[in-house]
């Protein structure tokens, strides 16, 4: 009953769109790891059951053999339900994602051994009970490698991007990996110039869409001249198809993260000067917009998803300097969440205004309404949970479009039932809360008048909180399902 009645919230979310809309409160707020010298909470996923994983590492100076945490779930109220921890000290989380069957994979950074000193990147996956199935370590001997991005694939194994030779100064080169579903490697992939401190190199977010691996990474290769973000495309066996290369404008900006939009093609934003670059599938900029920050001020971005509406929703932090009466600079930095909708038009702008430093590494929004962001506060995890934005102008626009579907929830086949103005070309897809596309249902010419089709959902899926679109040629109009397994 627990799962039902996370779920049919979901219904009770308020249709909006990209017009006026009052900033999120914040609800509760809470800490993690309060006893130990750092805690990091980097990624947040939604699991099917309206749970929350976390991805993380921890560190205690006192203890040097302290195991590291890499991995929690908790609830939806922020209460721990288990942590994972790796077994050497060391150990850090960046990335994880949740899979069809309920268990995690993660990946970062660890040591092989308690007594080796070369760091290597790593992969390990936990049950859904919070057991470790398995964990895997790509070391190059005397460098350091990192995973920052993972991915899961049609055949049950992964894709996972970061860096490789590299130290602790200099970035090395960039790195694309793939393994199966026990995470043994297949082929791995890797540019830029070891150990430069001149230029940068690495694999930043990896993604696997339209039967190919799209990764946002920093730094030239063989094709793409210039510093700074590009997106750079591979088949699934490995062999580059293409990039896109965004120009020397863009070499300060440095990745920070990217998601995939319901239009099939890709959002990413800019870590150091925050920019919103949407793409189409092939890279092809569609529109850019800038994140609008105070003069003088200090910011970062880390995270971007994409929200229900099809909009964005966008975590870093954002900072500025004070002077005391003395004459000393204060500098603060407070979590940072930007609102925007499917254009790349500002909705709300708001900081998490705290007594100490904060950072929001991720983000997402509950199916239910509302939003997470977690990360750091004062050296300890911290999690935020914001009610749901309330509308403050004009509800949906008014659309010749008509779609409904039901039952809703549903547990196998969904109906949609939808109505045309006049012939037209139809397309009726369905998405997850990430743009993600699960399937289409239709794709042809109708005409005028009410049609009924109906949608059974791959076996693989799990319960959740979907959408449906409808898109003619000239309109666009979408609906939220629950389906429950």
């Amino acid at each position: 009953m627990r799962q039902i009645a996370i779920l049919a919230g979901a219904l009770l979310l308020p249709s909006y769109l990209s017009y006026g809309l009052d900033p999120p409160v914040k609800l509760w707020e809470k800490w993690y790891y309060t006893n130990y010298d750092g805690a990091f909470f980097e990624d947040i996923e939604l699991t099917s059951t309206g749970d929350l994983f976390i991805t993380a590492f921890t560190y205690d100076n006192s203890q040097p053999t302290h195991e590291s945490v890499v991995a929690l779930l908790l609830d939806q109220d922020g209460e721990v339900i288990w942590d994972v921890e790796h077994e050497y000290a060391g150990a850090f989380g960046y990335d994880g994602i949740v899979l069809s069957d309920g268990s995690f994979v993660i990946t970062g950074t660890a040591t092989e051994d308690s007594t080796s000193n070369s760091v290597g990147l790593f992969i390990q996956k936990i049950s859904s009970e919070g057991s470790t199935i398995w964990t895997k370590i790509y070391d190059y001997p005397d460098t350091k490698e990192l995973g920052y991005s993972i991915t899961s694939l049609p055949d049950g194994g992964f894709a996972v991007c970061g860096r490789v030779h590299g130290t602790g100064i200099q970035m090395g080169q960039a790195w694309l990996l793939r393994t199966d579903a026990c995470g043994d490697t297949l082929w791995t992939r890797k540019w830029g110039t070891p150990l430069s401190d001149t230029f940068v190199h690495y694999g930043q977010t990896v993604l696997y869409n339209n039967g190919e691996l799209c990764m946002l990474a920093e730094g030239t290769d063989d094709t793409l001249t210039t510093n700074g973000p590009h997106l750079l495309f591979y088949d699934l066996e490995g062999s580059y198809l293409r990039g896109t290369d965004y120009g020397d404008s863009m070499y300060y900006q440095l990745p920070a993260d990217m998601c995939l939009a319901s239009d099939g093609g890709y959002t990413f934003n800019t870590r150091i000067y925050p920019y919103v670059w949407h793409t189409d599938q092939y890279g092809e900029t569609l529109w850019v917009t800038s994140v609008y920050v105070s003069s003088g001020d200090q910011h970062e971005a880390f995270c971007i998803r994409q929200t229900m509406d099809s909009g964005y929703i966008f975590s870093g932090w954002d900072g500025y300097n004070e002077y005391e009466p003395n004459g000393n600079q204060v500098d603060y930095q407070e979590g940072w969440l930007v609102r925007f909708d499917s254009e790349g038009n500002e909705l709300w702008n708001i900081n998490n205004l705290v007594s100490v430093d904060d950072h929001f590494y991720s983000c997402l929004q509950l199916p239910q309404g509302g939003y997470m962001a977690c990360g750091t506060w004062g050296g300890s995890g911290y999690l935020v949970r914001y009610a749901p934005e309330t509308c403050i102008s004009s509800p949906d626009p008014v659309s010749s479009l008509r779609l409904e579907v039901s039952p809703n929830p549903f547990s196998s086949v969904l109906s949609a039932s939808f109505s045309l103005p006049e012939e037209d070309l139809v397309t009726l897809t369905v998405y997850d809360l990430y743009g993600r596309i699960i399937g289409e249902a239709i794709s042809g010419s109708y005409p005028r008048g009410t049609d009924i089709i109906e949608w059974t959902p791959p076996p693989e899926l799990g319960s959740g909180c979907y959408l449906v679109r409808l898109n003619t040629t000239g309109e666009s109009v979408t609906r939220s399902c629950v389906f429950i397994r």
